[in-house]
């Protein structure tokens, strides 16, 4: 589930309101307009893009932009207990009894990994199909972010292009001062726009697109060890406590050790084997 991300948007109006304030406290706003320096970042960046990846690739640009202004609502905790409690029915009543909880799953990846699981694959394969589901999904966070910080290397780049384009002639004319003033300005403005969409807006951006893979990547790493240690028939405490490894250790202090000492007294003396003896006496009655 995703929601708006406010630290984006405090982020980026934050940042465009201080500089243009700087600018209105320091002078005419009008003298930072310059036409020539948009044409060399503005369209120089875009022309770069175009050059640099392929169409289905540019469509997505838009998409990947709005993925910075959302956040998802991962509960890594939720899901070690979701994976836990999956153990446990696992382990009470076997694979096929988590079919109820498939068929109400609204997470892609969990679901598909459990269907597999209650289908029977064999550990390899298991794996192998998720890995595979990891890569591909990271490898097009990939396409998306390079897109964006790609934005971020040119920017500045092209600014140093625009501070050329007026630095020569102004060289060339400095015994005509009237001359000077405006290609000094395409030399300056120009080194403004590409540091400010640069370091204000793309390579912020692109960072946040960055954590925002590797924290998926780290999401499904660890619900893919629930699925294969629930498929070893692991003792449930000892699942969760696995999985909490993937926590910072504020989080990890979180869990409840009354609910972990439930469960390792549950699956001491046999009680495991007493519960299932009454479960099949209740069915047959």
């Amino acid at each position: 589930m995703k929601k708006f991300a406010v630290t984006t948007l405090v982020g980026v109006v934050g940042g465009i309101a201080c500089v243009a304030l700087a600018i209105v406290e320091g002078g005419n706003l009008g003298l930072f307009v310059n036409i020539p320096s948009l044409l060399i970042i503005v369209g120089g960046t875009a022309f770069a893009l175009i050059m640099s990846f392929s169409g289905k690739d540019l469509k997505n640009l838009g998409a990947v932009m709005k993925q910075a202004f959302t956040q998802d609502n991962y509960d890594v905790l939720a899901d070690i207990e979701t994976i836990a409690d999956l153990s446990d029915t696992a382990r009470r009543e076997g694979l096929l009894a988590i079919d109820e909880y498939i068929e109400n799953c609204e997470d892609p990846f969990l679901k598909k990994g459990l269907t597999l699981l209650v289908d029977g694959a064999s550990r390899e394969d298991l794996e192998a199909t998720m890995m595979s589901d990891i890569y591909h999904a990271q490898r097009r966070h990939r396409t998306g972010a390079s897109m964006v910080n790609m934005i971020a290397t040119l920017a500045p780049s092209l600014g140093l292009v625009g501070t050329y384009v007026g630095l020569i002639p102004m060289l060339v004319n400095m015994r005509d001062p009237d001359k000077l003033g405006p290609l000094m300005a395409i030399e300056l403005v120009s080194s403004f726009y590409g540091g400010f969409l640069a370091y204000v807006i793309f390579a912020p951006m692109a960072k946040k697109l960055k954590n925002k893979t590797a924290q998926e990547k780290t999401r499904h790493e660890m619900l893919l060890e629930g699925i294969l240690a629930i498929q070893d028939g692991k003792n449930t405490r000892r699942i969760r406590e696995e999985l909490l490894a993937y926590l910072a250790y504020k989080e990890a202090a979180k869990v409840p050790r009354s609910k972990q000492n439930k469960m390792e007294e549950e699956y001491s003396g046999g009680k495991i084997v007493e519960y299932q003896k009454s479960r099949a006496n209740r069915r047959r009655a």
